[in-house]
């Protein structure tokens, strides 16, 4: 099963890398340089906070498009395409062929991630900014939030169209960042039954607000290493159990 997963992986990548989605890391990178640049103009002084608060913002919302854009129509896209009943018309299963889809469009995030960061580093260092052991870790943070993404937007993908697919995604992910705001808040504190829902969902959810640390990055803050490990564990869970829910339905499910 685990050569049929890597050997589908190898071919989606191939895929999606021949659709130039890889292209925006060049059309994202000069505007990051150019932002950066004006930045360093306007604000005397703190110009490396700005860069890398712009650099590490377009960092995780390009990751989480193309999580959402790419993943909506991961399956799907096989589906109308035939190549689905074809592949698993051989002896590959379906388990295999969902795992070597994930990977292959995993491996499309994290090459992202990783030369976008390494640009954003590099403008950060040229504007005089100086390193902190929070930002490579923002860097993590941002390829397992767009992991999480990615294995819910596939389970909804799943289970519905790709527009509606898109919706709901957004609305995870918004709402998502939005959990640690609303408890901030003096509603959530005098409304009980807000503050319930709110926990409720909290618990039932992806709460994305906990791979946020960007706050932290920017103004030189502390995290304890506990945070850190126990929010990847988090991460994983909720990949494993969305990878597993998917799989068990792309068993289940009629293509016909």
């Amino acid at each position: 099963m685990i050569k049929q997963s890597l050997i589908i992986a190898n071919q989606t990548f191939k895929e999606i890398y021949q659709s130039k989605i890889l292209l925006n890391i060049l059309i994202l990178g000069v505007a990051i340089a150019m932002a950066i640049y004006v930045s360093s103009e306007m604000t005397y002084g703190a110009a490396p906070r700005v860069g890398l608060d712009i650099g590490l913002g377009v960092l995780s919302l390009s990751s989480v498009g193309i999580a959402i854009f790419m993943g909506s129509t991961l399956i799907d896209k096989e589906v109308k395409n035939r190549t689905l009943y074809m592949i698993i018309s051989r002896p590959v299963s379906r388990t295999s062929f969902y795992i070597g889809k994930m990977l292959g469009l995993s491996s499309i995030l994290f090459i992202n991630i990783l030369l976008l960061f390494l640009f954003v580093l590099l403008l950060y260092w040229l504007v005089g900014g100086h390193g902190h052991y929070l930002i490579p870790w923002s860097a993590l943070f941002i390829f397992v939030e767009s992991l999480v993404m990615l294995f819910a937007v596939v389970f909804l993908s799943l289970l519905t169209n790709t527009i509606l697919t898109v919706l709901f995604s957004l609305t995870l992910y918004i709402a998502g960042h939005a959990v640690e705001s609303v408890r901030d808040t003096m509603l959530f504190k005098s409304e009980k039954g807000l503050s319930l829902f709110i926990d409720l969902y909290a618990k039932l959810m992806p709460n994305f607000s906990k791979f946020n640390i960007k706050s932290f990055v920017l103004y030189k803050g502390e995290l304890s290493h506990t945070y850190l490990f126990s929010s990847l564990a988090y991460a994983f869970l909720w990949i494993f159990i969305l990878g597993t829910i998917s799989a068990w339905i792309m068993n289940k499910k009629d293509f016909s």
